[in-house]
């Protein structure tokens, strides 16, 4: 049973920093208003040359690079679109918010769109980050695998728990208050929520 021990406080210290940002963006998806306004969004100018005869993804390439957001990666193909005057526009979705690049091939620059996450809203796309999200940057990789291995963690502490518990048999009316106690109060919190 030392074994079964040790692997419920592993399992729940391996999981912990997970389940406190599932739990934290959950309380919030719960209260949250539901028609929060969007924040506005920061517009700037950087100059820019594509290379001639360069495909649209290519140029969406080169621009993710000078802009530096590696997060944005992999280019999707829905990232590149145009505008009504067939300007190519790139929208690159990623855990810090979004840039929305018009490419403005004729003025040699790019408009830029900056549209900041909050720190809800950064918390809620970490929550969403499991091993089958492939980006480009090894920090979003990173926490990807951790997620994965917090939720396989999360299984192998239940289980370890249940095993426990069942092995405890127990006599004690303490435990039993405890459990009643922790019934009634997910019960509560979950009716308060819904």
């Amino acid at each position: 049973m030392t074994l079964v021990r040790k692997l419920h406080t592993w399992a729940a210290l391996a999981t912990f920093v997970n389940l406190m940002v599932f739990g934290l963006v959950g309380m919030w998806a719960a209260c949250e208003p539901r028609l929060a306004p969007a924040p506005p969004a920061e517009v700037r100018y950087a100059p820019f040359a594509a290379a001639p005869n360069l495909t649209d993804r290519q140029v969406a390439e080169q621009v993710c690079a000078r802009l530096r957001l590696s997060l944005a990666t992999p280019i999707q193909s829905a990232v590149i679109q145009h505008d009504e005057a067939n300007r190519l526009v790139l929208d690159f979705w990623h855990a810090n918010g979004r840039h929305r690049v018009t490419v403005l091939e004729g003025e040699g620059r790019l408009r830029i769109e900056v549209t900041r996450n909050s720190l809800w809203r950064y918390l809620d796309t970490l929550h969403m980050t499991t091993g089958t999200f492939r980006s480009g940057d090894w920090r979003m990789r990173l926490w990807a695998d951790y997620n994965e291995f917090a939720m396989w963690s999360l299984g192998a502490m239940l289980a370890s728990g249940a095993a426990l518990g069942l092995a405890a048999r127990p006599r004690r009316p303490a435990a039993w208050v405890a459990l009643a106690g922790g019934c009634a109060l997910c019960t509560g919190l979950l009716a308060w929520l819904w």
